[in-house]
């Protein structure tokens, strides 16, 4: 029997023992990096459109993504979680970026959706 037939044989049953504990912690990271990213985007000037900005194109220097990291480090140590460094948390406020950008920019992601973002801004 070699390594790999016992890891397909024993995969599921360790899957069931630390999912729970590795899935729930990876949830909880990525609630905070939306609530993160969505804190960004409030404190920042046109937030609105960098968030479409750095969704069109991923930049981990970019004031919104390091004010999201700042901040989701900040609401993890508040919650009494361990905060991972900013490369611990960068594919959780990517994902973050993803989902909250996905409501503005059209499937093909060639416009922003025009109309939300102008009534948005028209309301500030």
């Amino acid at each position: 029997m070699t390594f790999s037939n016992v890891l397909t044989k024993v995969a599921p049953l360790l899957s069931s023992i630390l999912e729970p504990a590795f899935g729930g912690l990876f949830h909880k990271y990525g609630a905070v990096a939306e609530t993160a990213v969505r804190s960004a985007i409030t404190k920042s000037d046109n937030g609105l459109n960098a968030l479409v900005a750095v969704y069109r194109h991923y930049d981990e220097t970019h004031p919104l993504v390091q004010t999201a990291i700042s901040e989701a480090q900040s609401l993890l140590k508040m919650a009494g979680l361990n905060a991972p460094d900013a490369d611990g948390l960068a594919m959780h406020i990517r994902a973050a970026i993803h989902d909250l950008a996905s409501a503005f920019v059209s499937l093909e992601g060639s416009q922003a959706a025009a109309p939300v973002l102008a009534e948005t801004q028209n309301v500030a």
